[in-house]
C-alpha cells in the first residue's frame, strides 16, 4: 500500500515509527508495536484460570432454592444454556449470580461477568474478555475487533460462563445469545418478560422475614438473639426488616447506615416513618440508594406517561389485592392494560390475574416527593394522591356496593390511603367520612364520638354545606336513631333539609335523599303511617326526577321495604301483602350481590314470615344464597351473609337436621373465612356460634 502525507510538514508511516521530526516539531513515541503473525490474532483455548467476578458478597443469606435452581438448570447439558433470572431492582439478583459464579470457578473457565445494561457496555465486556485471553492484541485491534474475536471464540469453545449483569432489554442480548452453541449464560435482570425462546427463567422475590433478619445482623454485626447488650430486642429488627418489606438492599442498607450512624432499628422505623424521602436517597458508605435504583427504571418507561401515573396512585393503597377496575378511570382500557404490561415487565408491579401487588418500599418512594427526580415532582406526588382517593371514592367504594367492596378489599386500600396522612382535601375526607362509619357498622369501633370528629373534619375541610358535610352529618343521626336516640338524629336531619333545600333544586337527589331521611326519627316515635308517608312521597318524587334504578331510588326503596315490614307487624293481613309486592319489585330491580339485595331479601322473608307462610320465608332465603352461590361462590361475603339468614332461619324454625345438612359441606370454607379480618365482625361471629351450634367439634 502506498502511504502518502500531503500539507506544510506532514507526516505518513506505515508501521511502527519510534520519532517524528518536522523541523521545529519534536515527537517522540513511547509505545512501539510490532507485527505479530497471523496465527496471534486468534484467541487461544483457555488453560489457565480467567475469572472476572465482582468482589464476593461478604454477606450472603438465604436463597438455597434459587442456588439449587441454578445448579440443576445448567448441570449436564451439552449445548449452550441461558438461564434469566429477574426480578426488582435491588432485590438481589447480582448478588445472587455473583454468590453463585464464584463457587464454580473450578467447573467452568473463564468465568467472565459483563455489565450489560446497554449494548455499548456489552461490546466493551466482551473486548475486555478478548484481551484476557491473549492479552498482546489489546494494542493492536480495535475493541470492535476484539469483541468479534472474544464472539468467534465463545462460539467455538466450550466449558465457560458468561454472566450478564443488569440487561435492560432482552433485545440487546438475543444477537449474541443466538450466535453461542456451547457455554453457559447467566442473565439478571429487572425485566420479566420478553425472554420466551431466549432463555428459562427465574423469579426472584424477597426474602423470607427470618433470613431478612439474619442479613441485618449479619450487615450491622448484631448478635441474633431476643436482645443485645443496648436493650433492643429482635422484634425491633423483626418489624423495621418487614416495614422494609425484606428487600435485601433496602435491609442491608438499613443496617449499614444503623451501624454507621449509632442508632437503633427502632430509630431507624421512626425515622422512615416520618423522612422517607431523605432515608430513602441516602446510601451507606460504598452502597447505592434505593430510590436511585428504581429511577433508572422508570427512566426507561418514559414513553408509557401512564406507567408513572399508576405507580404514584397505587403507592397510597395497600400493596396487595388492588383490583384492576380501581384503576380504569385513568385511562383507555388498551392505555391501562399497556401501562400495567410495562410495570409488570420491568418488575415494578406483580400482576395475578385481576389483581395488582407492589412492594410497600416502591410505594415510599413513590409517595416521598422529589423536585429533583422527574417521576416524583411534588405537584405530580400531590395530584396521584387526590387520585387515589377519588378513585376510592368511585363505583368500586362502599357507597354503591359494600358487600363487593368488601370482596376486593376496598377497605384496606382506605384504611393505607387515610394512614398516610390527614384528611386535607374534599376527596380525602369524604373518604374519611366513608371510612369511620364503615368501621363503626362492620367493625364496631369508634361509635358516635368518632362520627362526630368525622363530621368536624368535613366542616373544616369542606364547609358546612357541602355534599360531604352532610355525609357526615347523617352519618352522627344513623348512630344516634340506632341507640334509640331520636330527637338528637331529628335535629341533625332538619339541619341537612334545610341546608338541601338552600343549596339545591327541587329534583336533586341530595335533596330527595335529606326529605326521606326525617322518615326515620319520625318511625323512632313511633308514627309508622306518617314515617311511610314520608316515604312513599319521596319514593315517588325520585323516580320521577331520577328514574327507578338510580342509586337514591333504590336507597329509599329499601327504606320504605323495612319501614311497611314494621306496619305489616302490627297489622299483617292489611299491609303485609302489599309491602311484599313493593319489595319484590324493588329486588328485581338491584344486582344479586349488593347490599340492597341482601337488605331486600332479608324484609321480603320477614314479611312471608309476619303472613305465616314459613315455607315461602324458607324458600326465599335459600333460593338467594343458591343464586349467589352459583354466581359469585361460596366465599363472596354476600353469600355468607344469605348462608347464614338461611341457617338462621332453618333453626328458628326447628329444622335444625336441614341445617346442619346445608352447613357441613360448607364447614371448610367458614372456618377459614372466620379469621378473615377484612368481613365484618357480626358476620364472623354469627358464622362462628353456628359453627358450634350446629356441627360437632372436629376430633384428633
Amino acid at each position: 500500500m502506498d502511504v502518502e502525507a500531503s500539507g506544510e510538514r506532514a507526516v505518513a508511516a506505515e508501521g511502527s515509527i519510534g520519532m517524528v521530526v518536522t523541523g521545529d516539531t519534536f515527537l517522540r513515541v513511547d509505545r512501539m508495536s510490532a507485527q505479530l503473525p497471523a496465527e496471534a490474532y486468534e484467541l487461544p483455548a483457555c488453560t489457565t484460570r480467567v475469572v472476572n467476578l465482582p468482589d464476593r458478597p461478604a454477606v450472603f443469606v438465604g436463597r438455597q432454592a434459587e442456588l439449587d435452581a441454578l445448579d440443576a438448570a445448567f448441570e449436564g447439558a451439552d449445548r449452550v444454556v441461558v438461564h434469566a433470572v429477574h426480578g426488582l431492582g435491588g432485590i438481589g439478583k447480582s448478588t445472587l449470580a455473583a454468590h453463585w459464579a464464584a463457587g464454580r470457578t473450578d467447573t467452568y473457565n473463564p468465568v467472565w461477568c459483563i455489565s450489560a445494561e446497554t449494548p455499548a457496555d456489552l461490546d466493551a465486556g466482551l473486548a475486555d474478555l478478548a484481551v484476557a485471553l491473549r492479552p498482546a492484541l489489546g494494542d493492536q485491534l480495535s475493541r470492535r475487533a476484539l469483541r468479534d474475536l472474544a464472539v468467534q471464540w465463545l462460539c467455538t469453545h466450550d466449558g465457560w460462563l458468561l454472566i450478564l449483569d443488569n440487561v435492560a432489554d432482552p433485545a440487546d442480548v438475543r444477537p449474541l445469545l443466538g450466535r453461542a452453541t456451547r457455554g453457559r449464560f447467566l442473565v439478571t435482570t429487572r425485566r420479566a418478560e420478553g425472554w420466551r425462546g431466549i432463555a428459562e427463567t427465574l423469579p426472584l422475590d424477597v426474602l423470607t422475614l427470618p433470613k431478612a433478619v439474619e442479613l441485618f445482623a449479619a450487615v450491622h454485626g448484631r448478635p441474633v438473639g431476643r436482645t443485645d447488650g443496648d436493650g433492643a430486642d429482635l422484634d425491633d429488627i423483626g418489624e423495621l426488616c418487614r416495614d422494609l418489606g425484606c428487600l435485601p438492599l433496602a435491609v442491608g442498607q438499613a443496617a449499614a447506615y444503623c451501624r454507621e450512624a449509632a442508632i437503633t432499628p427502632a430509630r431507624y422505623r421512626r425515622q422512615l416513618d416520618e423522612y422517607p424521602e431523605q432515608l430513602l436517597a441516602q446510601a451507606p458508605e460504598g452502597g447505592r440508594a434505593v430510590a436511585r435504583v428504581w429511577r433508572v427504571t422508570l427512566d426507561r418507561l418514559v414513553d408509557t406517561p401512564l406507567a408513572g401515573e399508576i405507580l404514584r396512585v397505587i403507592a397510597w393503597w395497600a400493596p396487595d389485592g388492588i383490583h384492576r377496575s380501581y384503576l380504569e378511570p385513568l385511562g383507555s382500557p388498551p392505555e391501562v392494560t399497556e401501562a400495567l404490561r410495562v410495570l409488570a415487565a420491568h418488575s415494578m408491579i406483580t400482576l395475578r390475574g385481576y389483581e395488582i401487588s407492589v412492594h410497600r418500599l416502591v410505594q415510599a418512594v413513590a409517595r416521598a416527593a422529589d423536585p429533583g427526580d422527574p417521576h416524583r415532582l411534588p405537584e405530580s406526588v400531590v395530584a396521584a394522591r387526590e387520585s387515589a382517593a377519588r378513585l376510592l371514592n368511585g363505583p368500586t367504594g362502599p357507597t354503591e356496593d359494600s358487600a363487593r367492596a368488601m370482596q376486593t378489599r376496598w377497605y384496606s386500600h382506605a384504611e393505607a390511603f387515610l394512614g398516610h396522612g390527614e384528611p386535607d382535601t374534599e376527596q380525602s375526607v369524604l373518604l374519611f367520612v366513608t371510612v369511620v362509619r364503615w368501621r363503626c357498622v362492620f367493625h364496631e369501633e369508634g361509635g358516635v364520638d368518632a362520627l362526630w370528629r368525622a363530621l368536624g373534619v368535613a366542616q373544616r375541610i369542606c364547609g358546612r354545606g357541602h355534599t360531604t358535610t352532610m355525609l357526615a352529618r347523617e352519618n352522627v343521626a344513623e348512630e344516634y336513631l340506632a341507640k334509640g336516640v331520636w330527637v338528637q338524629a331529628q335535629l341533625l336531619l332538619m339541619d341537612n333539609m334545610r341546608t338541601a333545600y338552600w343549596r339545591f333544586g327541587r329534583k336533586h337527589p341530595a335533596r330527595i335523599m335529606a326529605y326521606a331521611r326525617l322518615a326515620g326519627p319520625v318511625l323512632r316515635k313511633g308514627n309508622i303511617l306518617s314515617a311511610l308517608g314520608i316515604l312513599d312521597r319521596s319514593l315517588r318524587k325520585a323516580e320521577r326526577a331520577l328514574g327507578p334504578d338510580h342509586d337514591v331510588t333504590v336507597r329509599i326503596g329499601i327504606m320504605l321495604a323495612e319501614t311497611a315490614m314494621h306496619l305489616g307487624q302490627i297489622f299483617p293481613r292489611r299491609y303485609a301483602p302489599r309491602a311484599i309486592s313493593q319489595v319484590e319489585l324493588l329486588r328485581s330491580r338491584v344486582d344479586i350481590a349488593s347490599d340492597a339485595a341482601l337488605l331486600l331479601t332479608s324484609n321480603l322473608m320477614n314479611l312471608h314470615a309476619i303472613t305465616g307462610d314459613h315455607e315461602r320465608a324458607v324458600r326465599t332465603t335459600v333460593d338467594f344464597a343458591d343464586e349467589l352461590a352459583r354466581s359469585h361462590g361460596e366465599r363472596h361475603v354476600s353469600t355468607l351473609y344469605a348462608r347464614a339468614e338461611q341457617l338462621s332461619l332453618l333453626a328458628t324454625y326447628g329444622e335444625t337436621d336441614l341445617a346442619r345438612a346445608v352447613l357441613d359441606p360448607l364447614r371448610a370454607d367458614w372456618e377459614e373465612a372466620v379469621g378473615d379480618t377484612r368481613l365484618p365482625a357480626s358476620l364472623r361471629e354469627g358464622m362462628t356460634q353456628m359453627l358450634r351450634t350446629l356441627l360437632p367439634p372436629r376430633t384428633g
